[in-house]
């Protein structure tokens, strides 16, 4: 993990899991190109992150942990929300730590949706209030 992105992944969550977030409706969106060239995103909220595209036909708690980008988050406890195969995965955060859900989405960049380690992000969040 390049600490660039992970500098910029904890400076995007810093309203979500703060008090900017009291109503709980601020959505970041994060996203990046993959090394296929395609656009790929995680979006955000205060207890999901959601997967976009999502590229597989397997269970996303599976694809995770397969995949290694759970590997160093031992106490992460994650739930599957909803997920359609080939389109989308929301994954249930709810009550981890800020930083290892930054670390998760870095890991899921590279480690799920194929992007490069040195990936460049794009940021942007809305109140969907």
């Amino acid at each position: 993990m390049a600490e660039e992105q992970m500098g910029a992944i904890r400076e995007a969550l810093a309203d979500i899991y703060g008090e900017k977030n009291e109503g709980g409706l601020l959505c970041c969106t994060l996203e990046a190109v993959n090394a296929d060239g395609m656009d790929v995103s995680i979006q955000v909220m205060a207890e999901t992150i959601n997967l976009a595209p999502y590229p597989f036909a397997e269970d996303p708690l599976t694809r995770l942990e397969l995949s290694g980008a759970v590997d160093t988050l031992e106490s992460v406890a994650l739930d599957l929300v909803d997920w359609d195969a080939n389109a989308f995965a929301t994954v249930g955060t709810s009550g981890n730590d800020p930083a290892d859900i930054a670390l998760l989405i870095d890991q899921t960049f590279v480690r799920v949706l194929g992007c490069s380690p040195d990936y460049r992000l794009t940021v942007s969040t809305e109140d969907l209030a």
